[in-house]
């Protein structure tokens, strides 16, 4: 399956407001699949005041709310956000 992304970012450097400035096609096998790619596309932008990633259809934010509630999600959560890192 193929799911739509918007990518939002800051209008301008002195600017707090974001707006879409392209849109990204993830796929995925499965629903899980495509929630854990985007959880990961995000991730890399956590230093980025201002990027972030939004489905581009409402029913696939729905749908990942949900997923972030579930027991898969906390069984992953860890690596997702660390990936192959060293924590202390």
């Amino acid at each position: 399956m193929e799911v739509v992304l918007n990518y939002w970012d800051r209008v301008s450097y002195t600017s707090c407001h974001s707006e879409i400035k392209r849109q990204q096609t993830i796929t995925g096998d499965i629903d899980i699949e495509v929630f854990e790619k985007f959880y990961k596309l995000n991730n890399s932008l956590r230093y980025c005041n201002g990027s972030y990633y939004k489905f581009a259809i409402k029913k696939w934010e729905d749908k990942y709310s949900q997923w972030l509630k579930s027991e898969d999600y906390k069984a992953k959560s860890f690596n997702l956000y660390y990936g192959n890192g060293v924590v202390d």
